[in-house]
């Protein structure tokens, strides 16, 4: 992604703001609105995400495809690791180091548009059990960040090479998991296994092995489970 950056100091949300400009024109897919500051952040779930200055808020408009938020979360990444921070993604779509939330991605559609929210905590930890990059012996720019992130964005991987990054980089595969699809109905329990090629997780709960879509995910413990026997199950 090379377009134009679209910089705001206050902001609701860059992914109101998105919508906004993408309703008046003012905004096109490969464009990118990022803000110092957002009052109404927001996660998946319409949970709050608290966003102080100093952290990265930004909303990348791009082609929707069927993995975007896949695809996202492995160029977050990527692009941590290019100023030498090893993240991993506990799915769907969370950054986690050391076990703690470090970002997380929100991919949400406006006129058959992408809206990619990205959320860095970098030089400040807002919420317990959360970290940020400083805590861990890294200063990275916010401009520099964002930066990569646009051009990991911009790497052509086909699907599979794709899900096998992605899958390298899971904190979630081999360990107990709690996955919540309906507050209204109870979890499904088991040991996360695999990603499917539709990055569904794969969970195998006592009744079989459960595919869930979406969900909020929840790592009961840390068990070392080998899932390679699970992979033919993609």
């Amino acid at each position: 992604m090379s377009g134009k950056v679209h910089r705001f100091k206050e902001v609701t949300s860059t992914q109101d703001v998105s919508r906004r400009l993408l309703a008046e024109g003012t905004a096109r897919e490969g464009e990118v609105i990022v803000a110092d500051y957002q009052t109404a952040g927001r996660g998946r779930f319409g949970r709050v995400w608290r966003s102080p200055i100093g952290g990265l808020y930004a909303t990348f408009i791009c082609e929707r495809s069927r993995l975007i938020s896949i695809r996202t979360g492995v160029s977050l990444i990527s692009a941590l690791e290019r100023f030498g921070l090893r993240a991993r993604l506990k799915w769907p779509n969370d950054v986690v180091v050391d076990r703690e939330k470090l970002g997380g991605v929100i991919v949400e559609e406006a006129s058959g548009i992408a809206l990619v929210g990205v959320g860095v905590n970098l030089d400040r930890s807002p919420l317990p059990g959360s970290t940020c990059v400083s805590a861990h012996g890294v200063k990275i720019d916010r401009d520099s960040l964002l930066q990569a992130i646009s051009v990991e964005l911009s790497v052509e991987l086909g699907d599979d090479e794709l899900l096998d990054a992605y899958r390298a980089s899971s904190a979630t595969i081999g360990h107990r998991v709690s996955v919540v699809r309906d507050p209204r109905t109870g979890p499904i329990v088991g040991i996360a296994r695999w990603i499917d090629d539709r990055g569904r997780l794969l969970v195998e709960t006592p009744d079989g092995v459960r595919p869930v879509a979406s969900g909020e995910c929840f790592h009961l413990r840390f068990p070392a489970v080998d899932a390679g026997r699970f992979a033919r199950l993609s």
